[in-house]
């Protein structure tokens, strides 16, 4: 495997089967085709046909949309279709910072292929020349790819929270990161990708900070998400990211995204351009 077959994992789909899910005249996502016919059991809150979904007429507002969806989602929550339900809202809309048309419990927006959108923190530390990177390791009892190894700090962004709110509060929730340190981080872009899950997609944004530790800081687990934290030198993060599944597939594009601009993978790598662009689908 290659950083570009990293790159290719995270935007594996076929969209021949979905269907469009549209709000109105907005196409905000994606249905695979078995979850669709089972959202023709709620024709009051969703019109099911055969070229596309779409929320049912008189459904105008987001108070009336995100009650109506709210109520089916927990009702096929009890027939085991929404697993690993969060009690978590995120918002539906057609670009970030636009008022959102409704919210939708996390768990479910993959199943409509709506986008979300997250926090990823980049914990580094420089010694001389070098830079070590802190690694995290998922808990083995996650909902969501358990025991795999994860960046610094990661996390959805809910609706209603500002993304540096999100990074301060996500930095001290899972690493134990002082608000006053973590206020640190720096914005330095955003990485995006569409890949196909077994029961939905995820056309997500990830918002990527870097955060240049202290050396005699140590990030421990506080909220039971992560099992350990590990310092690598940054020839090790990409050894693994390359040649292993052992990074959540995400973070491999996180990964990616800060070697290239920390100078570590460079334009003399033949595959550098696709890297680049390969960031941003």
């Amino acid at each position: 495997m290659s950083l570009l077959g990293r790159i290719a994992e995270c935007n594996a789909h076929d969209l021949g089967r979905f269907l469009p899910f549209y709000i109105g005249e907005r196409r905000m996502g994606w249905i695979k085709r078995p979850f669709a016919a089972r959202l023709a059991d709620f024709p009051d809150v969703f019109t099911v046909g055969a070229a596309a979904v779409a929320l049912a007429p008189g459904l105008d507002d987001f108070a009336s949309r995100s009650a109506a969806v709210a109520g089916a989602l927990r009702r096929l929550a009890e027939d085991g279709l929404v697993p690993g339900w969060r009690d978590e809202m995120y918002p539906v809309t057609p670009r970030f910072g636009a008022p959102p048309l409704m919210q939708m419990e996390r768990a479910a927006v993959p199943l409509f292929g709506i986008r979300a959108w997250g926090v990823h923190v980049n914990g580094f530390l420089r010694k001389g020349e070098a830079i070590a990177m802190w690694i995290a390791r998922r808990a083995a009892d996650k909902p969501t790819f358990p025991g795999m190894l994860d960046n610094f700090v990661a996390g959805g962004q809910p609706i209603g929270l500002g993304v540096m709110e999100n990074v301060i509060k996500e930095c001290g929730e899972e690493a134990g990161v002082p608000p006053a340190l973590a206020a640190q981080a720096r914005p330095v872009g955003a990485i995006s990708y569409r890949r196909e899950t077994a029961d939905g997609l995820k056309p997500d944004v990830q918002f990527v900070f870097d955060l240049e530790l202290p050396p005699d800081f140590e990030p421990h687990p506080t909220d039971g998400e992560i099992d350990e934290f590990m310092l690598w030198p940054s020839a090790k993060v990409m050894t693994v990211t390359a040649e292993t599944n052992e990074f959540k597939f995400n973070c491999n594009l996180v990964n990616i995204d800060f070697l290239v601009r920390h100078g570590l993978i460079g334009p003399d790598d033949p595959d550098y351009l696709e890297i680049v662009a390969g960031l941003h689908r």
